[in-house]
This record gives C-alpha cells, structure tokens and sequence, in this order.
C-alpha cells in the first residue's frame, strides 16, 4: 500500500533572505487518506519580514539528501510596492532591518523609473515518494538557507487542494519554458501527459488543441517536409494515450490523386530541348528520383565539410538551435560511405561524376536515398567500396554481408538487424550504386536496360535549358513532378504517418525508462512501464501489428528498426489501411484533385567563388526557380510577382542587405521594381513593431531605404498631396512624419534618414543582368558585423 501525502512548511527568515540566529521554523503537518496517487506534495513558503523590491530573487531549490523529491516549482509571490525604498522611513536598526533598506535602494537606483515589485514570499513546492521521514535542504543560487527533516502523515483534503494547486504551477511554469524552447520539447511534452494519468488530473486545453491545419492541403505539405510542429502534435496524441489507430488495418489502399500530365502543357520547342547538353550521370537516375548532382568529387567534399561546420546539418547556416541531429553522418554509415583521409587523396582520380538520388530526404528518421559514381577508374573504385564492405563485416559481430540477385544481377547487400547499416551496392556499366533502398537498386537497374530515364523528360530538359551545365554550378539540384507525386502517394503518406507514431512510442519508452529510474525503479519493458503508470494504457497499439522491442539499451521498431535508420519508405509495404486511414487519405487526394493537380518541377543551382581580396572567404550564389511557373497555385502574395526580368537593382556598396521583387499589382500600375536595402545595424527586436507608434519609432532608427522603378505614382495620387510633400531640395521632399523622398531618374525612394539617402542615391541604377528573375536578394560578408549576433 503507498501513501499520499500533504506537508506545508513556514520558515521566518530575517531581511534579504538572511538566516536569523533567530529563525523561528513553524512546521503544520496534515494528515491525508491514500488518494490514490503515488506522490506527496509539500509546500514551502517563506515570508519576509522586510520585502525586497526589485528584480526577482533567484529561485529557492529543494535539495532532497534521500534522492526522493521530484518536479519541483518555484513561484515566489510579487506585489507592485505601494512606496518606492526611499520614500519609507529608516527602520530601527537591529535583525538586519537597516541593511535590508540599503539593498532596496541600490535596486531602486538600479531600476531608475521603472514601476517596481517588491517580493513578500518565498515559495516552492514539490513531489515527493515514500512515507519515511525525508530531510531536505533549502537554497538559493547564493545561499543555504537551512536543512530540515520532515515526517509526512495524511490529510485527504489538503492533500487534494495543494495537489491542485502544484499542478497549475508546473503546467504554468512548463507552459511558458516550452514556449520559449529553441528545441523539440518532448520532454516536457511526456511529464505532463505521464504526471496528468499517473496523478488521475487533468491535460490542460493547450496540450491536446495543436489540432490539424484547418486547410488539409497545408497540413500535408507540413507533414511531408517534416515541419516540427506535426510530429509535436503526434508526440503529444501518443503521449496522451490516443493510439495511431485502435481499428484493424482491412480496406485496399485508396487512390492517388488524379494528376494532369505536365509535360503536354509545355511549350517549349521539342527540338530545342532535345538539343540541350544533358550530362551523362542524369541518364541512369529513374525519373521519380530528386537528383542532386556534385559533378566533382572536390564539390562534394566542399559541401560535406560545410556542413560538418554546423553539426552535419546544413540547415543550420540560417537556423542556430541546441539540436544536434548528426542526420549527414548517420547516413554515411547506413551506405557504409564514410569519406576518410585516403578517400578524400584517391577520390578526385577515381570518381568522374556524383549525385546523390532517391524517393524523399527525410533524413531525420531513414531517408530512400543513395548514391550514383561515375568512375574513370573502375577498378580502383570497385576494389576500394568492396574492401571497406569486408572489412566492416569483419570488424562487426553485428554486420551481415551477403550477395542477393535483384532483376538477374548480383548485388552485394550488407546490413545490420536494426538497419543501422543498410547497404545494397552494384556496378552496372561504369556506373556504381550505393543505396539504403532495393527499390531504388531495381530501378536503377532498369534504367540501364532502357526503361525511360531523368533526363529523358521534358521538365529536366527544360530545367537544364533554364539552367545549362554552362553556369558550372558546384551543386546543381533537381526535384522532378514524378518525385514529388510520389510523396503523396497513398502507400509513401501512410507509412509516413505510421512511422512518425512509431518514433513517438520510441522515445516515450527512452523517457519512461528514465522517469522510472528517477524514482528508483529501473524498469526496462514496455509492459513494465504500462503497469507502472510510466507509459500509457493504450500503448502500442498499432493497425500493422509493429510494435516496440527491446534489445538491452536499445528500444528498436519491429518492423521499422532503430530510430534515425527507420526501414526506407520506399522498401515499406503497405497492403491495407484502417478506416481512419482511408478517410484521412481520400480527404487530401480531394484537395490535390481540385487545387493542386500539377506538381511543377523545381531546380536549384549553387555555385562558389572566391572574394577577391579576402582570402580564405567565399561568395555563395543561390539560384532557385519553378518551372513552368504558375502563381494562381502558390496563393495571393505568388500572384503579385510579374515576370522574370534580366533587369536588376544595383546599390549602394555599403548596404550589408539588398532585396528586390519584380511585381505587378493593379494598385502600382505596371510591373515595377520593389526594392529595400539597409546598412550595417542592430535592428530593434520584434517586439518593437508592437503597435503603430512603436513600429513608426522602430523604423525611423533602421539605416536603411525602400524604393521603386519605374516610379509607379502610388504616392502621388494619394489625397491632399501626402505622397509628395514640401521640397526640401532637389529631388528631395519631405513627407508627413519625417519621411524623405526623392524622385529622378524614374526612381522613387524613401528614407527616414535624408543624409543616408542622399549618400546612397549616387550608386542606385537599373542594370542588365545576364539571368532572369523575379526576386533578387543580396546579403553581405556578415562576419563581424553588428547584424551578425542578431542574425544568430
């Protein structure tokens, strides 16, 4: 039988928080019934003879010395002080009361102005296990305050009122840390499902209202991209104890989408584009295949190692956050591909040609990826991949090597039971494949026996129309209609959502097993954790009867593997679907019917080059483009962009970022330039845009300007002659709210900082360019500058 328990402790303490030799420690122990609960709680609160005003104390912290004190919250109570520190008369000296007052003015002088709170009590609360007396230790981040044995007993009603009232602060205090997290939180995420059944209260109504996008097509695209917030939203279901599916899985897979054929609708002169360079490499990818081409064995260790620079994610160049994925790595050693010393002194002789293909790039949980070499040498390349298998196999009780026949060809696979390492590899023809995937071997293979190929389609040979071998680029990227259908496909959406319910029950038996151990039970099995409370009831429970398996240390996917390293998508097999799956398909194959029913290719192309007289920095040149472009598809702000122009905005040299949009609104007349750039600054937080007079303030402090051309005549038509203001010189006017303006040249451009705008003017010019587009966007070498740390 366990006992629940309810204990307040009042401990009087002398002014600034200074232990009295006096101190007076009143104890009220109340006695509860067994509420059916497996904590107690307890409350300390500490009043303070003389408040202390100003910025809040450091938090008090409950140090358990029987290691049984658990989710502890602190929560002091701040009142407005009715008279600032100096307006109050000077105490008796004595207990500290005079030094009290000093500290209360140097936080006044401090705080300046500023409306000041003042601290009346010092509290905590916290959870406890056990019915043993339990001796614990009060401190703050400067002190200790003191060490007192408490000898819980049992009191149903108080138990049950402070219980409630420890709840709303952990999920208050949970709340704001999850909403100022730069990191997935999980964690919090399992605490409050785990303490709401294991405690028999409530979830709070922001945990379960993360609820599907009201527009069912945005909501999928998230899922496919793999945005934070649907597997958060997934995590918390599971964690709450709402299955992936309680239905068996027994209908036939629904249909896709209807897609229209894209390739009748271009244009483009089929002689023209059979007449277009196309590399070589291209010819043995399958057309449903993402392709992202290196060219040079140089380019790719360039990319590796940059990524490698911001913890094996590239994604980390623009997003800084306390996660480390190391996704880039875990792949080099699923393909067993790891780049070392001699590969990088033997690779530029022996690989002619790079790109690395496949059916999706989720990276995170097992991507169906894998790599084509073109090799000059293939001997030396044959020699050097089938060694470094061997020698794996060798080196690894675990490592399974063995030969399989795929389509009539022999095909070296290694792999691990987890899937860790998942490796097939065959040659065919001087070319080589390396892939995680047998569905990709087969297609590879029968591309080579003649099946249509990448760059036999019309939208890559208009992609490298668009973007011709000619530019050079270091990474050229292709992500083609068929590759993108097939992450809606019936069979590819479902496994996704199944395997994101199996990540889910992984990491809720890592985190269980760790709540268990916290509390001195080392469980280790999935039922254990259940009958525990750890886990909850509905646990597990699955449409394709996968489940959770334990390996020792390792919590594993029976039919999935390990996560990071899940079972590729492409090798999965969906045969049948429940009744919830089914409806949740067919409602998103609707929406690609009537909204979305053509995929537009889409190519990128990356290329670098040295500053001159920089040494050791680099330019990085990114072009992105859809083609053919349709904007009525991508939403209202798409349908503003005119067409592509070889027309550019040259500025000033010293703008650190410059943008420029080619658009066409009926407000604006016809199409026109937009244009914005600011200098080296410290931009005002985003909270400075609050309100229209704060964002005024914020804007007037940006160095910077906006301007357009041709000069649309927006500003001039505005009524009572606003737009163009009282001539201040010439060119220049002044404007209502200390807004300038100047106008020539077809240019019209505005600042709040005339002497900015006058220095800039002589340097602003609509040039030619040899590409089109219809956004430009320049930043500069942000090393050291004031925008850096901001940027971060």
């Amino acid at each position: 039988m366990r006992f629940s328990f309810a204990l307040t402790l009042v401990i009087w303490l002398g002014p600034l928080g200074l232990v009295s030799p006096r101190v007076a420690v009143a104890v009220e122990l109340f006695k509860s019934a067994n509420v059916g609960t497996p904590y107690g709680v307890a409350t300390i609160a500490i009043p303070l003879d003389t408040p202390i005003v100003g910025t809040p104390l450091p938090p008090l912290e409950v140090i358990d010395l029987n290691g049984r004190v658990l989710f502890q919250v602190s929560d002091d109570l701040r009142t407005q002080a009715a008279r600032r520190p100096s307006e109050q008369p000077v105490p008796q000296p004595g207990q500290g009361r005079l030094l009290g007052r000093l500290g209360n003015l140097f936080r006044e002088i401090a705080n300046g102005d500023a409306p000041l709170e003042q601290t009346e009590t010092r509290r905590t609360m916290f959870l406890f296990t056990g019915d043993a007396p339990l001796t614990i230790q009060v401190r703050d981040s400067r002190r200790v305050i003191g060490e007192y044995e408490i000898v819980p007993t049992q009191d149903e009603a108080s138990h049950s009122a402070q219980m409630s009232q420890w709840w709303s602060r952990y999920l208050s205090l949970t709340k704001d840390q999850m909403d100022a997290a730069g990191y997935p939180t999980w964690v919090e995420s399992y605490l409050v499902a785990m303490l709401s059944g294991r405690l028999n209260v409530p979830l709070p109504d922001w945990f379960m209202t993360e609820s599907a996008d009201d527009d069912m097509l945005v909501d999928t695209i998230k899922l496919i991209a793999g945005v934070e917030e649907i597997s958060n939203r997934v995590f918390r279901q599971a964690a709450a104890g709402v299955p992936s599916s309680s239905q068996p899985a027994s209908l036939p897979l629904p249909q896709a989408p209807t897609w229209a054929n894209r390739a009748s609708d271009m244009t483009q002169d089929e002689q023209t584009l059979a007449r277009v360079e196309i590399e070589p490499i291209a010819t043995r990818v399958p057309p449903e295949c993402f392709y992202i081409r290196y060219g040079s064995f140089a380019n790719y260790l360039w990319f590796r190692d940059l990524s490698n620079e911001y913890g094996g994610d590239i994604s980390k160049l623009v997003t800084l956050r306390g996660v480390k994925d190391d996704s880039a790595a875990r792949m080099e050693t699923q393909l067993s591909l790891v780049t070392t010393e001699l590969t990088r002194m033997l690779g530029p002789s022996v690989i002619e040609d790079q790109a690395i293909v496949g059916r999706d790039l989720y990276l995170t949980d097992g991507a169906s990826l894998g790599v084509i070499l073109k090799s000059s040498q293939p001997f030396l390349l044959r020699t050097s991949l089938q060694n470094d298998r061997a020698t794996l196999a060798r080196s690894n009780d675990s490592v399974t090597l063995s030969d399989e026949t795929i389509l009539g060809r022999q095909v070296s696979f290694m792999r691990t039971p987890d899937n860790r390492v998942r490796s097939f590899f065959v040659e065919d023809d001087g070319y080589f494949l390396v892939s995680n995937s047998r569905t990709l071997v087969e297609r590879f293979l029968e591309v080579g026996e003649g099946a249509p190929s990448l760059a036999s389609s019309t939208s890559f040979r208009l992609a490298r129309q668009l973007m011709p071998l000619s530019r050079g680029d270091t990474i050229f990227a292709f992500f083609s209609p068929e590759m993108m259908q097939g992450l809606v496909d019936p069979r590819s959406l479902i496994e996704l959502r199944r395997r994101m319910y199996a990540k889910a029950d992984i990491a809720m038996v890592h985190l269980a097993r760790l709540a268990a151990n916290a509390e001195g039970q080392p469980l280790e099995s999935a039922d254990d954790l259940v009958a525990a409370g750890y886990l909850p009831r509905t646990f597990g429970q699955r449409s394709d009867s996968s489940g959770v398996i334990t390996v020792g240390d390792q919590v594993l996917d029976s039919y999935r593997g390990a996560r990071g390293s899940f079972l590729p998508i492409a090798d999965a097999t969906v045969d049948a679907v429940t009744v919830e799956e089914n409806a949740w398909y067919e409602l998103i194959a609707a929406q690609y019917d009537t909204r979305f029913n053509q995929l537009d290719p889409i190519m990128l192309g990356l290329r670098r080059d040295a500053v001159e007289g920089a040494p050791g920095l680099e330019r990085l040149t990114i072009h992105a483009e859809i083609a053919p472009w349709e904007p009525a598809k991508y939403g209202k702000v798409t349908q503003y962009l005119g067409p592509p122009t070889p027309v550019a905005l040259k500025f000033a040299p010293d703008d650190i970022v410059a943008m420029q949009a080619h658009v066409a609104s009926e407000t604006l007349g016809p199409p026109t330039h937009l244009f914005a750039a600011i200098k080296d600054t410290v931009p005002p937080s985003p909270e400075a845009f609050d309100g229209i007079i704060k964002s005024y303030l914020a804007l007037r402090n940006i160095p910077g300007y906006l301007g357009a051309w041709p000069q649309p005549g927006a500003l001039d038509r505005l009524p009572l002659g606003i737009g163009r203001g009282q001539p201040v010189g010439p060119g220049m006017n002044r404007l209502l709210g200390g807004l300038y303006r100047y106008s020539g040249g077809g240019f019209s451009i505005v600042s709040f900082q005339p002497e900015l705008l006058q220095a800039s003017l002589p340097y602003i010019a609509a040039i030619d360019v040899p590409d089109s587009a219809q956004a430009r966007v320049h930043v500069g070498n942000l090393a050291g500058s004031q925008l850096e740390n901001w940027v971060n």
